[in-house]
């Protein structure tokens, strides 16, 4: 390599350096034929300044598959659902637990729901204990996002009276919704260490 190409590499190179530490535009590398010497095999390096689009210029909100609007309404959604799953009274029908869910639920997971209402172990001890259980969402994360679905992170604190004291515990639910018309319906709960199914 002739000293004169090597010159020529070096300040490619500068000039791209430069180019990623100014944030606002990088640099188009175009080599051409020399002028000189016709055969020769040096080329010449030309720099064209190519604007790049910034943070400024691409809202982060036009990258996302639903407005950000709509994505506060599915965490909302996730809250109140995780909040009326994790309170239950050993006094409470299983059809009215059943029911405060329903309307936030999609039809698919309807029979889940109606399994876990009705389990009759769970409802015998609540019952033997007198437990009842109140749940506050302390914590809501966006998991995961697609452009059919969004997994929110909703962490809940329970607090649990029965006939032999009180007890606290807290749990974080993976609950996954679909855009239902403007809205948005639950598909899935389940533990968030578990992942959804």
């Amino acid at each position: 390599m002739t000293s004169r190409a090597a010159r020529a590499g070096r300040a490619a190179a500068l000039l791209a350096a430069v180019g990623l530490l100014g944030g606002g535009c990088s640099l188009l590398l175009r080599t051409a034929a020399s002028p000189a010497a016709p055969g020769s095999t040096t080329a010449r390096l030309s720099v064209t300044a190519v604007p790049q689009p910034t943070a400024a210029t691409v809202p982060l909100a036009s990258l996302l598959p639903f407005p950000p609007a709509r994505l506060q309404a599915a965490a909302s959604l996730a809250g109140r659902f995780t909040a009326a799953w994790d309170s239950w009274s050993w006094q409470q029908a299983p059809a009215a637990w059943l029911a405060g869910l329903q309307p936030m639920a999609a039809a698919s997971l309807e029979p889940a729901l109606a399994q876990a209402a009705g389990d009759r172990g769970v409802l015998a001890q609540r019952t033997a204990a007198r437990q009842v259980a109140v749940a506050t969402v302390t914590g809501l994360a966006i998991a995961d996002l697609t452009p059919g679905s969004v997994t929110v992170t909703a962490t809940a604190a329970q607090v649990i009276t029965s006939s032999s004291g009180t007890s606290r515990s807290s749990a974080a639910w993976a609950v996954t919704l679909t855009p239902e018309g403007p809205g948005w319906l639950v598909w899935d709960i389940e533990p968030a260490g578990a992942g959804n199914s």
